[in-house]
């Protein structure tokens, strides 16, 4: 893997949830160089198995979701401008004038267009410090009718999605959609790694699908596998920007999280409390490997490990790696390219690790 290029690749790649077609090309062409165990499930899941070297039917699932926050055109007005509805979780506060990216309803072209934002000239005093509601924001294609809207191919369910702009920032990398972008790179690069690195249990690489839109999307995938152990990566917010500052003890450069409990916070109950003796595992293999690691506690945060550890009839033993990530669900987020790195150093060592003797049962041994 090439860190800038291929990074960029998947950065540039949209993906909305429910609409990852495209990102699931580019994740089956890469896994098809190192593996010959490849599924893709009818919603879009992908699952590459790498054989461990005990036959004993051991395994370890690592997973991160293809999918990014955006937008769906809802309604097409006469003058030709277009109303949005959020797919995911849109901050609406950094929308207006931003350009995006309006797809054929085909999803075979794209043009851009720019989100409108009141003459500052014009505005009237109370509207000077409001955020702009969703039901108030309009795209302008620079189209005059909803005909000329309907000729491009734009329509009613067509998908919106942030421009690409990935930018290197010196140690940091700057783009859209690095959630969870950082976590199919760190996938790949594992998968270029596990056949040629002696790993005792059968790996799992499984990349995900509709996350930012349900998190339960991926259940299917860990009811069909069940396995033993499954280790999510994702992004928590840092909190080592000005206005955060001291928060959650999450900042860039201090290495991947090891997370303790995340929670939602609001509307459907949700989140992970992690496998004790798996976070442990983990604790001890970034030590012994000499990685730099956080631990993490936050609420207002959920991914697929919400309910992926209830898959089976038995549930599944979950640990959760986050990378920090400064402006999440930004048109731009920041990340630390030492941090993605020591992510997949963590991973690869885990998966290399983990075997029957790992004990992950419950309760306290006498």
């Amino acid at each position: 893997m090439n860190f800038d290029k291929d990074l960029k690749d998947l950065t540039d790649i949209p993906a909305l949830s429910g609409h990852e077609d495209k990102m699931i090309d580019y994740v089956l062409e890469k896994l098809r160089k190192t593996c010959q165990r490849i599924h893709v499930d009818k919603l879009g899941n992908i699952t590459a198995t790498y054989p461990g070297t005990e036959k004993d039917g051991t395994s370890i699932a690592f997973f991160a979701h293809m999918d990014e926050v955006g937008l769906i055109v809802r309604k097409i007005e006469d003058n030709g401008f277009l109303r949005l509805e959020r797919v995911g979780g849109v901050p609406e506060k950094v929308l207006p004038a931003a350009f995006l990216e309006v797809h054929t309803l085909d999803e075979t072209k794209s043009y851009r267009g720019v989100v409108g934002n009141t003459s500052h000239h014009l505005t009237p005093a109370d509207k000077k410090f409001a955020v702009t509601t969703i039901t108030e924001l309009y795209v302008d294609l620079g189209c005059k009718s909803k005909e000329e809207v309907l000729e491009k191919g734009v329509a009613i369910g067509s998908v919106v999605t942030y421009l690409p702009n990935y930018t290197s920032l010196g140690n940091y990398v700057a783009s859209k959609s690095l959630d969870d972008r950082m976590g199919i790179y760190a996938l790949l690069s594992m998968a270029e790694k596990l056949d040629q690195r002696e790993h005792k249990a059968d790996v799992h690489l499984i990349f995900t699908v509709q996350e930012e839109f349900n998190i339960r999307s991926s259940t299917p995938t860990f009811h069909r596998l069940q396995p033993d152990a499954a280790i999510c990566v994702d992004i928590s917010p840092a909190c080592d920007t000005p206005e955060l500052k001291g928060r959650y003890e999450m900042e860039l450069d201090k290495g991947v999280a090891i997370m303790y409990m995340n929670f939602h916070g609001r509307g459907t109950l949700g989140g992970l409390l992690p496998n004790p003796k798996l976070n442990a595992f983990l604790e001890e293999t970034a030590k012994e490997e000499g990685l730099k690691c956080q631990k993490e506690v936050v609420i207002g945060v959920i991914t697929d490990d919400a309910f992926t550890q209830l898959a089976g009839t038995e549930g599944i033993p979950m640990a959760h790696l986050s990378i920090p990530l400064r402006y999440t669900h930004s048109l731009v987020e920041v990340a630390s390219r030492q941090d993605i790195e020591d992510c997949i150093a963590l991973m690869m060592a885990a998966a290399c690790r983990f075997s029957r003797q790992v004990d992950l049962t419950r309760g306290i041994k006498k």
